[in-house]
């Protein structure tokens, strides 16, 4: 296999094409590791940098311009804002909770309602976090309530 580089100030996203004479296990395989990394969200810790699966993320929040995810281990803060997040995650169950938080739905283990109309969502780690009421009336059209 050969890979080629090139790289300019011009380019405005990454773009990338294989050659191939016929698409065979091995180029299946390349495709779908590209198309799963696309999916990953990438976390600094300290001066690391991890690639974190959607599916391990509990939520994301944004504190002082800056955007944080949380797993049941750990806080990472990511580069993306939360409007990135929120489509780069659309075909995932991910939810807009409020101006500055994004839950995983998928991590929802109860909810109660609250005052004002708002809800309060308790999460597999038992952290709980407060759904705005602008936001309830999707959440219950998603989850179908």
């Amino acid at each position: 296999m050969k890979v080629t580089i090139d790289e300019s100030i011009n380019y405005l996203e990454t773009e990338i094409i294989i050659k191939c004479s016929e698409v065979n296990e091995e180029t299946q395989k390349l495709i779908l590791m590209l198309k799963n990394s696309e999916k990953k969200i990438f976390g600094v810790i300290g001066k690391a940098t991890q690639l974190i699966d959607p599916h391990n993320i509990l939520y994301f929040e944004s504190v002082d311009k800056k955007t944080f995810i949380y797993t049941k281990e750990q806080v990472l803060e990511s580069p993306l804002r939360l409007y990135e997040v929120e489509s780069k995650l659309s075909d995932h169950d991910f939810f807009r909770a409020s101006k500055s938080t994004i839950i995983n739905m998928s991590k929802i283990e109860k909810l109660t309602p609250k005052l004002n109309g708002k809800l309060e969502v308790l999460l597999e780690n038992n952290e709980k976090i407060i759904v705005s009421r602008q936001y309830v009336p999707i959440l219950k059209e998603i989850l179908g309530l």
